[in-house]
């Protein structure tokens, strides 16, 4: 009984004993797989720190390069390492793996020291907005508030702007309508004196030319005036305007035909000094000239415009030009046949028809000029 007992007890003991030396060998071979494991990592770090660090967005203003006592420690730890496998594993292997845990820890921190976190900075944006943008919370509290001011204030701006737009174009139209009205008025004025020229019996052609040059003028801007009437919501009395701009346009309808009418007849039967003859006068170029006249005559009587007033005078012009044909014609026979005296009576006949003629003009001139003048002084000024 008693050796059985003691034969269990030393079974036991052997049993605990080789449960120690596994756990320990276990334990032994775990550290040195982990210092193997941190020395790896620790190298791939120190290695490639810049280049991982640049991959994240960060640059360094120096590089950090291995220590050269680092590199050998290491190789020669691996060297220690196959060495101490072959030998006693319960013993020298946990000595040298504290040994070289001891030293190779004061290396890392030693690197580590050397080292500044201060070296690398971070580019393109700061840390701060960085953080703000990365924090949805922050941003959601700030973005919002940011979005409805800014939509506000532009909002705000366009409206301003477009009134200010609108009100500018009030102020500019305003003015418009002002100035026109005030050059309406103006150029309105001066139909008298058109008038005044136009009706002259003294008739002068460049007198004439300007008064239909102004003429035209006066009726370009009253009829800018009239398209514009439409649009004027300062006006109430719309009809009353619209009457005197109608009396406006029939005045001035009647000076241009009236301008016309005097600018054709001023060369109609225009002798000037042919008719002065004596024993040296060519016959064949008088009979020229004369021909010219009866020709232009009949051109610009055909060309005449139809004026209320000149009816009589257009009908006398068409009898004029009729007989001056055959006056003429008497005129160059005579002279012909040496008849002088002959001559200067059928002279003083052409003098006649074409005094006839003027005196006709003048007189439907006259009435022209009453008539007109009397609807020029009812024309309201224009508002």
């Amino acid at each position: 009984m008693s050796k059985s007992c003691c034969f269990s007890g030393i079974l036991a003991s052997l049993f605990r004993s080789t449960i120690f030396i596994s756990i320990f060998l276990f334990n032994a071979n775990l550290s040195m797989m982990n210092i193997r494991d941190y020395i790896f990592i620790n190298k791939v770090k120190t290695s490639n720190k810049i280049k991982i660090l640049e991959i994240l967005g960060f640059e360094s203003n120096t590089i950090v390069t291995q220590s050269p006592e680092t590199i050998k420690n290491i190789n020669n730890f691996e060297d220690y390492e196959d060495i101490a496998l072959d030998n006693d594993p319960l013993i020298d292997s946990s000595k040298v793996e504290n040994n070289f845990s001891i030293e190779y820890h004061n290396e890392i921190e030693n690197n580590l020291d050397k080292t500044s976190t201060k070296t690398f900075e971070p580019i393109k944006i700061t840390s701060q907005i960085k953080k703000i943008w990365i924090d949805i919370e922050n941003r959601r509290k700030w973005l919002i508030p940011f979005v409805f001011v800014i939509s506000t204030i532009f909002l705000i701006s366009t409206a301003v702007s477009i009134y200010i737009n609108n009100r500018n174009n009030e102020v500019e139209i305003a003015n418009l309508y002002e100035t026109l009205t005030i050059d309406s008025n103006n150029l309105i004025s001066e139909i008298e004196e058109i008038i005044n020229i136009s009706t002259d019996s003294f008739y002068s052609k460049y007198d004439v030319s300007n008064s239909s040059a102004n003429l035209q003028l006066i009726e370009s801007t009253i009829m800018e005036y009239e398209r514009n009437l439409i649009n004027r919501t300062d006006i109430q009395n719309i009809n009353e305007i619209n009457n005197n701009l109608n009396n406006i346009f029939l005045l001035i309808n009647d000076l241009d035909k009236l301008i016309a009418y005097r600018i054709l007849s001023s060369e109609i039967l225009i002798y000037n000094d042919i008719l002065n003859i004596d024993e040296n006068t060519d016959i064949d170029f008088l009979s020229n000239n004369l021909s010219e006249i009866s020709a232009t005559s009949k051109l610009n009587y055909n060309n005449l415009p139809t004026i209320k007033e000149f009816e009589k005078h257009t009908l006398l012009l068409d009898v004029t030009l009729t007989s001056s044909e055959d006056l003429h014609g008497r005129l160059i026979a005579s002279l012909r046949n040496n008849e002088i005296e002959v001559a200067n009576s059928i002279i003083i006949a052409i003098k006649m028809n074409k005094d006839i003629e003027t005196n006709q003009l003048n007189k439907s001139l006259e009435q022209f000029k009453e008539k007109n003048m009397q609807l020029f002084v009812n024309i309201q000024e224009l508002p």
